[in-house]
């Protein structure tokens, strides 16, 4: 199907089933012959990142929650938010860390050394590395120091 909404038999591809699976084949295929069909390998989850980023990622949401600690836990309240945060970080880092942990060949991923040479490939063309990691790390670093300077902000006001 195109991007386009749908308005009339054209703005979409017609599949032909009779190539797929021939009439006189007896209808449809054997639920076997499908399900041996399938692949069941887990794909690579970002096979052109090398594990490098994914160990900065959570650094830099690491020292994100490090700012909150280290500027804004005076109270019981704010300690239960920046617990609160802990935990969906913990939960928003381990899901891709088990997609990668399920993937079915590892070590077609770059070292961060080829990554930094040949940068990525992405829908929309080819990208250098350093401009991959600034659209990767610039919500998290600026982030972090954006509550850096709320936190050192609050605490000069309360002084």
């Amino acid at each position: 199907m195109r991007h386009e909404q749908v308005q009339s038999r054209r703005g979409f591809d017609l599949v032909d089933v009779a190539q797929i699976w021939p009439a006189g084949a007896g209808g449809s295929p054997p639920l076997g012959e499908v399900e041996a069909a399938i692949d069941r390998r887990a794909t690579p989850a970002v096979p052109d990142m090398p594990a490098a980023v994914g160990r900065f990622i959570v650094g830099i949401y690491g020292a994100l929650i490090g700012a909150f600690i280290l500027t804004m836990a005076r109270s019981a309240e704010a300690s239960f938010m920046i617990a609160v945060s802990a935990l969906y970080l913990a939960v928003f880092l381990a899901v891709p860390a088990i997609f990668l942990k399920i993937e079915s060949d590892p070590s077609n991923r770059p070292s961060l050394g080829r990554f930094m040479r040949t940068g990525v490939d992405t829908f929309t063309g080819h990208v250098s590395a350093g401009s991959a990691l600034v659209q990767i790390f610039v919500v998290p670093v600026l982030l972090t120091f954006a509550i850096l300077a709320m936190g050192i902000t609050g605490l000069l006001v309360i002084q």
